[in-house]
């Protein structure tokens, strides 16, 4: 015979888990709700988290030479850091777009001839012959082109404009994260003890601090690639605007990119070397060869120093988590990527020498 308090129990049980299940099916949908809604914030306050983040110690500086006044060293370094990206921004796409213009113009007039294809083309591997027949229909103008691959040329037409789309809603993003980094920063003591709360709470562990970690790692990818990068893209760009090259807009673009992915400026830079020695200009091509030597040195000589100083993990860990990270989610990756490899290989290696977590 079934016992009652037995049978009661069970139908406890019972409604105790209906009740929580529904429960954590509420609580998921609302989490789905709140991801969806905030999902269009999440890059600009992902980038504006990791500026505000790079800046915080010069913000301290700042900060204490102005008394105290945190908001206004806030409010100082974001418009600094603003009218530099506006300026740099949009100088380059002023420069881009007069040259593409004054080619284009000089195209049309006629003052630009394309010469005839040498007959070695056809013998390059793969692509020779097609190579020699695209080439041989622009010497006679780009009208017969567009005829004869008008499907092509459309293909290549929107994915220019695509890739300028892209770029400018990226400043776009970058500008708008910009003065949100500069909010974080006002409130720099309360968004550092939320972060380490969240860490704390997740990784419940007294060992080590993961939001100084998380911190200190950024910084170091912040000044190892990102800022090596810009610093040798905007020496690079001074020489190429100097020497007169076109398009000095696009390559200093290249350069900033090749830089960041670790590929390094070379190829850029040995194209408009090629170019500049392919014309009348022997001196300008010599002072830019000997300028770009050191130029393109640079990344050896500042990355060593500014990646590894004062990280809490090997220089390599942060450079392959930077990376991995940028080959599987783009320009946040850089980041994302270090941050996370970091605090992984901290928990290997305490879970490495026995030591609990």
């Amino acid at each position: 015979m079934e016992n009652p308090e037995s049978s009661g129990s069970a139908n406890m049980k019972s409604r105790q888990i209906v009740h929580i299940t529904l429960q954590l099916l509420a609580l998921g949908l609302l989490i789905g709700w709140c991801f969806y809604i905030l999902a269009p914030f999440f890059n600009p306050i992902i980038w504006a988290a990791i500026l505000a983040v790079t800046l915080y110690p010069l913000h301290q500086k700042l900060k204490r030479k102005l008394k105290g006044k945190g908001t206004l060293a806030a409010v100082l370094i974001t418009a600094v850091i603003f009218i530099l990206v506006i300026i740099g921004g949009g100088w380059l796409a002023v420069k881009t777009g007069s040259d593409i213009k004054t080619e284009i113009s000089a195209y049309r007039e006629g003052k630009i001839k394309i010469p005839a294809p040498p007959l070695s083309v056809k013998e390059w591997p793969v692509i020779g012959n097609k190579a020699y027949q695209i080439w041989g229909q622009l010497t006679t103008g780009a009208d017969s082109l567009i005829q004869n691959y008008p499907e092509q040329v459309k293909s290549l037409i929107t994915v220019s404009i695509g890739l300028l789309a892209t770029t400018g809603k990226g400043l776009l993003i970058f500008a708008i994260s910009i003065l949100i980094s500069g909010v974080f920063l006002v409130y720099a003591e309360p968004s550092a003890v939320f972060a380490s709360a969240i860490f704390n709470r997740l990784m419940n562990s007294t060992k080590f601090d993961m939001a100084s970690i998380a911190a200190i790692t950024i910084r170091n990818v912040v000044k190892g690639i990102l800022g090596v990068a810009i610093i040798q893209s905007v020496c690079a760009g001074i020489g190429f605007t100097l020497a007169g090259i076109p398009y000095a807009g696009v390559w200093i673009l290249l350069c900033l990119i090749l830089a960041i992915i670790q590929v390094g400026i070379f190829p850029v830079v040995l194209c408009v070397l090629i170019y500049i020695w392919t014309t009348d200009r022997t001196t300008a091509a010599i002072i830019l060869t000997i300028y770009m030597i050191p130029v393109g040195l640079l990344d050896n000589i500042l990355k060593p120093l500014l990646m590894g100083k004062g990280a809490p993990v090997p220089m390599l860990v942060i450079f392959l988590g930077s990376l991995g990270g940028f080959m599987y989610s783009g320009f946040i990756g850089l980041f994302t990527g270090a941050v996370i490899l970091s605090l992984g290989y901290r928990l290997f290696d305490t879970w490495l020498k026995g030591a609990e977590i």
